[in-house]
């Protein structure tokens, strides 16, 4: 007896139908393992996928400080246009955090370390025989000084105990407080207020003002900063400008925070 193969689209025999049917069953199987084979490797990449996922998530981004800008004020603020006197005597508009106040600029000094000057200061160096060097920052009339050196005394009180007691003053010296005793975000440090007259090398403009301050840095070693200004226009520009230099200072080979 004959039937017909619908797949074939042909009458076999009963002999071919068998065959047939074998090579039906042994293709059911094989399309049954090539299914479960394409199962089983989209299983393990989805695995492979979400592992992948996770850690990439999970994975720490880049390390480094970063610094967020303070945003300009909206022009309706009732705060916006103000600031404080600065060192040129101008009215400092605010400035983003880690920028000095203007008209300073952040300076990385050939002795090493940081701090922030007015803008077109003149620079200059003196090597003495004994001590440190000392760095002079000048603007261009002279009539403004920022002094900066190390000291080598046990501490800042000693250090202008010292000065005091050891070097000849400046003419028409008078000293406007006694020493303070000061401390500088849990460091020692004092601070020497007076006016003079006259200062080698330097021009005459009449009555000087100097605050002189010492302390200990992040770095452990112990420092002088001193800003020299006309007396004539008061005092306030003298402490604004020592502020400004302090909290801007880092000693050398130091990480120190942005004010």
């Amino acid at each position: 007896m004959r039937i017909f193969d619908a797949d074939r689209q042909e009458w076999v025999g009963h002999e071919q139908e068998q065959r047939i049917a074998e090579l039906h069953d042994r293709d059911a199987v094989r399309q049954g393992k090539a299914l479960r084979g394409a199962v089983t490797v989209l299983a393990v990449c989805g695995l492979a996928f979400g592992t992948w996922a996770l850690g990439w998530k999970d994975e720490p981004g880049p390390r480094g400080y970063l610094t967020v800008l303070q945003q300009p004020a909206p022009s309706g603020d009732k705060n916006a246009g103000s600031g404080d006197k600065n060192a040129e005597g101008d009215t400092a508009a605010p400035s983003p955090a880690g920028v000095p106040p203007a008209p300073y600029e952040e300076v990385f000094d050939q002795e090493g370390f940081r701090l922030a000057v007015p803008r077109g200061w003149v620079r200059d160096l003196v090597e003495p025989t004994e001590g440190f060097n000392v760095v002079n920052y000048r603007s261009p009339q002279g009539d403004r000084r920022l002094q900066v050196y190390r000291v080598g005394e046990s501490s800042p009180y000693e250090s202008l105990r010292t000065w005091l007691d050891e070097t000849p003053m400046p003419g028409g010296f008078d000293q406007l407080a006694p020493v303070e005793r000061t401390d500088d975000d849990g460091r020692p440090a004092a601070r020497l207020d007076y006016v003079a007259d006259k200062f080698k090398g330097e021009p005459d403009i009449g009555t000087w003002h100097v605050i002189d301050h010492r302390f200990e840095a992040v770095d452990g070693e112990l420092y002088a900063l001193a800003v020299y200004g006309s007396d004539a226009d008061g005092r306030d520009d003298e402490e604004e400008f020592m502020s400004t230099a302090l909290s801007w200072f880092c000693p050398p080979d130091e990480i120190c925070p942005e004010p």
